[in-house]
């Protein structure tokens, strides 16, 4: 009889207990869903973000020409663009799971993937030729081309100096800049065939339909956050239907660090790239010096 009781009374402490569970986990989830943003933690990501992109785009003004435009001459055109993604909202609430980094993966991703990737690979469309030299060549190639440091410029990517016979004769010559994906590579060319950078406004148009705010009134950055699970911002979700995420669940906020910049270069830039041979790597056949042709010098304007 004494069993039948106790097991009874667990069973019913039991269900009690699930009962309890089940009441606190909602009660969590209520408040999780109707918790507002934090405003620290969003000027937070609005300032992080701001800082990362301005000093991002700064790398890159030592190849910047110096004129603002190219006037009548053709041209050829790049974009490099922002990006936007969803995020964990308790990341940007008072009080929940910290996130590590939260205010600065957005920022970091797009350095990453877009800005320290697109910018350089510019100089593989606007090159003219190309040629893969020995290390031991290497300083003998550059005075073969005829370079110039008075009006030309080498720019380098990634470059790997151990091992260049007499490098030091053309190090402080080299300007050098970030790349994702390029490496142990460089390009002459005359300064004034440097492409021109430009960054763009975004139509107010734009403006409005993401709620971007300016972050930066030189580089043309803007930024917002969204936060997804409010009534009011239902259209923004629209757009990650194809996710299946369910906002009321699987709570998020949009976050979006937006810009244009236009990377343009002259269509008859004189772009020489030179790859650095690597016997771990299929580069293809390797030049001789006499294969290098002299390139022409512009003197600058």
């Amino acid at each position: 009889m004494k069993d039948k009781k106790i097991k009874k009374l667990k069973t019913t402490s039991l269900k009690f207990l699930n009962i309890l569970e089940e009441s606190i986990e909602k009660k969590i989830d209520d408040v999780r869903l109707n918790a507002t943003i934090d405003d620290e933690k969003e000027l937070q990501f609005y300032e992080s973000s701001r800082d990362a992109i301005v000093e991002a785009f700064k790398k890159f003004e030592i190849i910047q020409n110096s004129l603002e435009s190219f006037e009548k001459e053709p041209t050829i055109s790049f974009g490099v663009n922002g990006s936007m993604n969803l995020f964990q909202k308790s990341a940007f609430t008072t009080g929940d799971i910290p996130h590590m980094n939260a205010d600065s993966i957005l920022s970091e991703q797009i350095i990453f993937q877009s800005i320290n990737n697109y910018i350089p690979n510019t100089f593989l469309s606007a090159r003219k030729k190309r040629y893969l030299l020995r290390k031991d060549d290497l300083v003998k190639g550059i005075d073969k081309l005829g370079f110039n440091a008075d009006n030309d410029i080498i720019v380098a990517m990634n470059l790997n100096i151990y091992g260049i016979k007499d490098f030091e004769k053309f190090e402080n010559k080299i300007v050098r800049i970030p790349s994702t994906g390029l490496r142990n590579v460089l390009y002459l060319l005359p300064k004034v065939d440097l492409p021109i950078i430009r960054h763009k406004d975004l139509e107010i148009k734009e403006q409005k339909e993401h709620q971007l705010g300016i972050l930066d009134d030189n580089k043309k950055v803007y930024a917002s956050l969204i936060d997804l699970t409010v009534d009011d911002n239902s259209k923004h979700r629209e757009k990650w239907n194809k996710t299946e995420t369910n906002f009321t669940k699987d709570l998020r906020v949009q976050l979006t660090i937006a810009f244009i910049a236009e990377v343009v270069w002259k269509a008859k830039a004189n772009v020489i790239q030179i790859n650095i041979e690597n016997s771990m790597e299929e580069q293809g056949i390797v030049n001789e010096i006499s294969d290098l042709e002299r390139f022409e010098n512009k003197e600058e304007v």
